[in-house]
């Protein structure tokens, strides 16, 4: 006979079952408790966790862009302007514009520049990859796509024909 097959001893008696119903041992009651605890705590952590850091400024981050959509920073002397399209951001994958006016410290164009533009969503750790934006009038523009609504943040890269190179980062909030 096999320990599956063999008749079980309750308290001295044999039994045709061949383990007895309920529980098997109360360890394994324990366990099943104590996972279920520490489930639980693990989850009211992390829920408390992010909520601290969204009320400390830890990762949700407020929009940059005004009502038109337009926000200007200023990194390595030069003064970068980013303008979004629609207005306000849309998430969801439609395609939008980013255009990008760089002007050095005398506030002159600057034209000849390497401009690209990398949307990144930091609560996520998703990113949007690098886009080359190409000349248009004064500036530059490049295609803009957020993958979903939320908290995005546009780092805009300048490399300057002659000059030192300039990354700026812009928080915008796209919307649904």
């Amino acid at each position: 006979m096999t320990r599956r097959t063999a008749p079980f001893r309750l308290g001295g008696r044999a039994t045709t079952a061949a383990y007895p119903t309920g529980l098997r041992t109360t360890w394994g009651a324990g366990r099943r408790a104590a996972a279920t605890v520490l489930l639980a705590a693990a989850a009211l952590t992390g829920c408390t966790a992010a909520a601290d850091s969204d009320a400390n400024g830890g990762s949700s981050a407020e929009s940059d862009l005004d009502a038109d959509c337009r926000a200007t920073k200023s990194d390595a002397g030069l003064e970068v302007t980013l303008t979004v399209s629609p207005c306000p951001p849309t998430g969801g994958g439609a395609a939008g514009t980013a255009g990008v006016e760089v002007k050095d410290a005398e506030g002159k164009a600057v034209p000849g520049a390497k401009v690209e533009i990398n949307p990144e969503m930091p609560n996520m750790k998703m990113k949007g990859g690098n886009q080359t934006a190409r000349p248009k009038g004064d500036g530059y523009e490049a295609k803009l796509v957020l993958g979903m609504p939320g908290d995005w943040r546009i780092t805009v890269t300048v490399v300057p024909a002659a000059g030192e190179k300039s990354t700026t980062a812009f928080n915008l909030t796209a919307k649904d």
